[in-house]
């Protein structure tokens, strides 16, 4: 199964920690956020790997060569030109021929990739993302789904907002079928004539409502680096170990309320009514 991973952005809101690299390559615990995703990927045995570069391409290309150092194949999709963040996907749609892991290649992630995958495939989608409250609800691609978690409605981040709405955004994790990129309307060569592809407008919210677009709520850690502030916390997560912690491959820790919110404690059965 392939991944591609979306590293073409110019990330100007963390320029003042990283104004001479691509946002990928900010340090986390002395490697760069791209390579603990590759790491992620790798350790779950997803090894074929396409990386979309753009802003600075050689720092990337340079660092990870065709992957052999790291235990994976990488091939790269350079943009000349500005493509919008999901534009790659079309020139790639020839090569893309199954079901494939998308991920933002700036997200600082420790996920459960075939707990999700296993998940995709038992609702039959076309595509699955990966969900999350976050500190930024409002800023981020709101999801609102049903019982069944097909997402009935795609709030975009410049869309209006309900004045009451569960804090439920995509995390920048997806699953696609090939097929999901028939739901926009654009194609490859309205793509070759210069239009941008804005994967959350384009193709996701398009397809809200189809019942081939579904949720994955997860409590696991995925935290993008757009900002100075966000860039610490994660590094502070990182150093406390609650990055790894939070794979759903390990045991969770849970706590258990009863309806007046008090915190219970199993004493064995009660004999006594007192």
């Amino acid at each position: 199964m392939k991944a591609v991973l979306m590293a073409g952005g110019k990330g100007t809101r963390i320029q003042s920690i990283a104004p001479d690299i691509p946002k990928p390559m900010v340090q986390i615990g002395g490697k760069p956020v791209l390579e603990h995703e590759i790491d992620c990927l790798r350790k779950q045995g997803i090894t074929n790997i396409i990386i979309t570069v753009s802003h600075l391409h050689s720092v990337i290309t340079d660092y990870f060569g065709d992957g052999s150092r790291f235990g994976v194949s990488i091939r790269y999709f350079h943009e000349l030109s500005p493509l919008g963040n999901a534009g790659a996907l079309y020139r790639l749609r020839g090569e893309l021929t199954e079901d494939f892991f998308l991920l933002n290649a700036d997200v600082m992630l420790d996920v459960d990739f075939i707990r999700m995958l296993a998940y995709h495939k038992s609702k039959y989608a076309v595509a699955t993302v990966l969900s999350h409250p976050n500190s930024h609800p409002y800023d981020s691609g709101l999801i609102i789904a049903d019982e069944t978690s097909a997402v009935t409605r795609w709030l975009s981040k410049d869309d209006p907002r309900p004045e009451f709405y569960k804090n439920c955004v995509n995390a920048g994790v997806h699953i696609l079928s090939p097929a999901a990129l028939d739901f926009s309307e654009l194609n490859a060569k309205r793509v070759d004539c210069g239009e941008k592809v804005d994967l959350d407008r384009h193709i996701l919210k398009p397809m809200a409502g189809s019942a081939k677009l579904y949720r994955y709520n997860s409590p696991e850690f995925v935290m993008d680096m757009g900002t100075p502030d966000r860039y610490h916390r994660v590094q502070q997560a990182f150093l406390q170990g609650r990055i790894q912690k939070r794979n759903l491959r390990w045991p969770q820790r849970a706590v258990f309320l009863d309806r007046d919110g008090t915190i219970n404690k199993y004493v064995g059965f009660l004999k006594d009514i007192n």
